[in-house]
C-alpha cells in the first residue's frame, strides 16, 4: 500500500473531518511559508531600489546648480524609472526635494504578493530615502598651465582656455557660498610672473641681500636701481631661490636673504656678433650696453659691472636670436608671461586670467608647480591658504604640453637665462644634462613629493606628449592612477577637464 493512498483513504474518513483539518493546517503552512518568500523579495527589492535611489541622487545632484533647483524633480523622475525594472513592481511616490547644498530624494517600489494576498495582503511597499550632499567641502584650486611657445600649435592654448574656463564655470555653479571654493592661476613657461605691483613687496629682494641678487655683476649692484637707470620697468618676474626653498613654501623673511625672492634681470651678454644682410645684430638675444671686447673671457665680460654705469651703446631693438620670439633685447627679456592670480572667489576674474594667456618660452615645469603650491600656502609671499590641518581640500591641476626644457648651447653661460639664472651656476643640478632636463625632472620629482606630502591632490594633464619618459614624470607627479590623464589631443581637454571637475566636487551620500 502507497503512502499518498492512505492519505487519500484518511482525507476521505469521518464525513472529512480529517480532511477540513488537515486542508487548514496545509494552507497555514503554504501561507507562512510562501509569506516568507514574499517577505525576503520583498527585502532583495528594498535594496534593490535603495541601490538605484542613491544612484539617482547622485546623478541629479552632479547635474544641478543653485539656478537649476527647480529641474531636480522631473530630472529623478526620468532617470530613476531607467533604471528600475517592470519585474521588480511599478515605482511611485518619487519626491526630488533640492536645496542650496543636498538634495533629498524618496520612492516607493510596490510589488504584487504572491501568498500574502491569501490573508488580505496583495501587495507589498518598499520605500527608501536617501540625501545627496553636493558643494559642501571648502576647496582650494590651482591652476599650474603651461604657457609655452609650443602652446600656439594644434589649437593647444585655445583649446586650454576654453577647457580650463569651463571647468571654473562648471565648479563655482555648485558651491553654495563663494567662500566654499577658491582658485588660482600659474601661468608658466621660461619664467613665473608675480605681478609688477609686489615691486615694493617685503617678500622681494630689493635690498640686494640675496646671495643671488649679484650672481651676474662682478659687485654688488641693485637690480630695481639698474632698471632705473635703464629706463625700464620690472615686468614681474623672479628668479627662483637657492635650495632648498626653490622648491618649497617657507616664508620668505629679510632675517634668512636666501628665502627672498629675486626680481629678474636678464644681464647683458657678451658681444659676439654676426651680420644679416645690412643688419649687424648681436649674437645673444639680449645685448644692450656694449661690454670690454679686449677681454676674451666670456664671464668676466658678462660680470663687467661698469658697463651699467657708462651705459653707452644701448640697444633695445627686437631680439632675432630666437627665429619663433620676437621680444625687445634688456634687462626684462623673456618675460612676458601672464601673472598669476592668487586665491580668489571671484570667478569671473579668474576666467579673465585665463583668456589673457599668452604663449612664448620654454617649459619650466618646477617652477610652476612650486608657485602653484604657494598659491595654496597658509604662509607668505601670500598667506590665502588655509591651515594645512584645516578640513579643507587642496589641489593643483598641472597641464604642459612638454618635457622640461631651457635651451642649452656650447659656450661660457651653458645657454639661455631662466628662472635658475644661467645653466652653468648649476642651481638644478651640476649634471643638469642637455636642455637641462635631467636637473628639472630631478626638481620636479622633489616638488611633486614634498607638495603631497602637505596632503595636497595632484591632477597632471600631460598634452600631446609623445616623450614615455614624459609621460610617466607626468604619472609620477600625479596622487595617482586616477589623478594623470594624457591628452593625445587638444580637442579632448574640455572632457578632461570635466572629468576633473567631477571627481573633485565632493558628491556624497549622507547616512
Amino acid at each position: 500500500m502507497t503512502t499518498s493512498g492512505s492519505i487519500i483513504r484518511l482525507l476521505r474518513s469521518r464525513g472529512g473531518n480529517v480532511a477540513v483539518i488537515f486542508a487548514l493546517t496545509v494552507s497555514s503552512a503554504i501561507v507562512i511559508g510562501g509569506g516568507g518568500m514574499d517577505i525576503l523579495r520583498m527585502t532583495n527589492n528594498r535594496k534593490y531600489l535603495q541601490e538605484r535611489v542613491d544612484a539617482t541622487a547622485l546623478y541629479v545632484a552632479n547635474g544641478l546648480t543653485s539656478a537649476t533647483l527647480s529641474t531636480a524633480q522631473a530630472t529623478a523622475e526620468k532617470h530613476l524609472a531607467s533604471l528600475v525594472d517592470a519585474e521588480h513592481g511599478t515605482l511611485s511616490g518619487i519626491v526630488a526635494t533640492p536645496s542650496d547644498g543636498t538634495l533629498k530624494l524618496d520612492a516607493t517600489l510596490s510589488t504584487e504578493s504572491t501568498f500574502l494576498s491569501m490573508v488580505g495582503v496583495p501587495a507589498l511597499e518598499t520605500t527608501v530615502s536617501t540625501t545627496v550632499t553636493w558643494g559642501e567641502t571648502a576647496l582650494e584650486i590651482a591652476l599650474v598651465l603651461d604657457n609655452t611657445g609650443s602652446m600656439l600649435d594644434s589649437n593647444k592654448l585655445s583649446s586650454l582656455k576654453t577647457a580650463a574656463t569651463s571647468m571654473v564655470s562648471t565648479m563655482s555653479a555648485k558651491v553654495t557660498t563663494q567662500n566654499t571654493l577658491k582658485f588660482a592661476l600659474v601661468p608658466f613657461q621660461t619664467f613665473v610672473n608675480v605681478g609688477t605691483t609686489y615691486k615694493n613687496a617685503s617678500w622681494i629682494d630689493n635690498a640686494g641681500l640675496s646671495p643671488y641678487h649679484s650672481s651676474y655683476f662682478s659687485s654688488s649692484l641693485n637690480r630695481f636701481t639698474l632698471y632705473s637707470n635703464l629706463g625700464k620697468s620690472w615686468p614681474g618676474c623672479v628668479e627662483s631661490r637657492p635650495s632648498p626653498y626653490d622648491i618649497d613654501d617657507t616664508a620668505p623673511t629679510a632675517s634668512n636673504p636666501s628665502t627672498l625672492f629675486v626680481p629678474t634681470f636678464n644681464p647683458d651678454e657678451p658681444d659676439t656678433t654676426y651680420k644679416s644682410g645690412r643688419y649687424t645684430y648681436n649674437l645673444y638675444p639680449n645685448s644692450y650696453l656694449g661690454d670690454d671686447t679686449t677681454n676674451s673671457d666670456d664671464l668676466v665680460r658678462l660680470k663687467q659691472a661698469s658697463k651699467y654705469t657708462k651705459m653707452s651703446n644701448k640697444d633695445f631693438s627686437n631680439s632675432v636670436f630666437y627665429s619663433n620670439y620676437s621680444l625687445p633685447k634688456g634687462p626684462g627679456f623673456g618675460c612676458d608671461v601672464q601673472a598669476v592670480t592668487r586665491l580668489t572667489n571671484s570667478y569671473s576674474s579668474v576666467k579673465t586670467s585665463i583668456n589673457a594667456m599668452t604663449a612664448s618660452g620654454s617649459t619650466n615645469i618646477p617652477e610652476g608647480l612650486a608657485w602653484g603650491w604657494r598659491m595654496l600656502s597658509p604662509q607668505a609671499p601670500f598667506s590665502d591658504g588655509q591651515s594645512y590641518d584645516s578640513t579643507t581640500l587642496k589641489i593643483v591641476v598641472l597641464l604642459t604640453d612638454g618635457t622640461n626644457s631651457i635651451p642649452t648651447w656650447t659656450s661660457a653661460l651653458g645657454g639661455a637665462y631662466s628662472s635658475w639664472g644661467y645653466p652653468y651656476s648649476n642651481r638644478t643640478s651640476t649634471n643638469a644634462g642637455t636642455y637641462m632636463r635631467d636637473g628639472l625632472d630631478a626638481k620636479t620629482r622633489a616638488v611633486c613629493t614634498a607638495i603631497k606630502a602637505k596632503g595636497i591632490k595632484i591632477y597632471t594633464i600631460g598634452l600631446m606628449i609623445d616623450d614615455s619618459a614624459g609621460q610617466q614624470l607626468l604619472s609620477d607627479c600625479s596622487s595617482g592612477t586616477d589623478f594623470y590623464y594624457n591628452s593625445p589631443t587638444a580637442g579632448q581637454l574640455d572632457t578632461v577637464f570635466a572629468s576633473i571637475a567631477q571627481k573633485i566636487t565632493k558628491l556624497r551620500i549622507a547616512k
